[in-house]
């Protein structure tokens, strides 16, 4: 089932970089955005304070490079506590619009990350710490919702025969922008058992999120934020609130 899946998701992959892209021949703007974001926790999918993120606030740089096409950046995170610590490079095409087929390597290695223990070129099944996700976004053209689709592919991901679980995360969210206010909700399922959850699949998140963008300097702005997600197959209520400060430059 897990594989026949992954397979159709891989085939709709393959046909939609075939098609062309209508301003493939136009010149493309990149804009760099760098961020700089504090949050009194960090959550992921479902997942936040315990022995994985540990129990402090967290710091979080990222910077990102991107154009109509493409999407390269890298994400680093660590915990006030030394429990959670991450870097995260990715790369996404959009072979058409709306629709954006990446990689993401979240590579977590906690408190080793600093040691030989840390072992950063490992993607072993059982012996990782890298995660490595095979991604999938669109976000219907007429209406704001996004649907993503996200699968580990290589890194740590083992189940108890010793296999692969390519565990799977799908999101459906929508998002209403108000000028700089804006609401996000959105609903993580799990389809099967995999490292978000041991014994079986479900729905693991249950997210909203409020947003208002203080605009410090043109273009420079300061996110404020606060989030309450719930995750009904561990029985747990996350609360997060957090700022930023983006600062986006654009260059050809």
């Amino acid at each position: 089932m897990k594989r026949n899946i992954l397979l159709f998701f891989a085939l709709i992959s393959t046909i939609v970089f075939a098609q062309a892209n209508e301003d493939t021949d136009k010149p493309s703007t990149w804009t760099m955005v760098g961020n700089v974001q504090y949050v009194t926790q960090h959550h992921w999918r479902g997942l936040g304070r315990g022995p994985l993120f540990g129990e402090a606030p967290a710091f979080e740089p990222s910077i990102t490079f991107f154009n109509k096409n493409w999407n390269v950046g890298v994400f680093a995170g660590g915990s006030f506590d030394g429990v959670y610590k991450t870097v995260m490079p990715w790369v996404s095409f959009s072979p058409v619009k709306n629709l954006w087929i990446g990689i993401w390597d979240i590579y977590s290695p906690g408190k080793k990350i600093w040691t030989k223990e840390a072992k950063p070129f490992d993607f072993g099944l059982t012996t990782s710490n890298h995660f490595v996700d095979a991604m999938v976004f669109y976000q219907l053209p007429w209406f704001p919702l996004t649907l993503k689709w996200a699968s580990i592919v290589t890194g740590y991901d083992p189940n108890a025969e010793g296999k692969r679980n390519f565990t799977t995360y799908a999101e459906l969210s929508y998002v209403h922008r108000w000028n700089d206010f804006s609401i996000w909700g959105g609903v993580g399922v799990t389809p099967w058992k995999g490292l978000y959850h041991g014994a079986k699949g479900g729905i693991n998140n249950l997210e909203l999120k409020f947003q208002y963008n203080f605009r410090i300097y043109k273009p420079v702005t300061m996110p404020v934020f606060a989030k309450f997600a719930y995750n009904p197959l561990a029985e747990q209520f996350h609360f997060v609130a957090g700022a930023s400060i983006t600062i986006p430059y654009s260059f050809k």
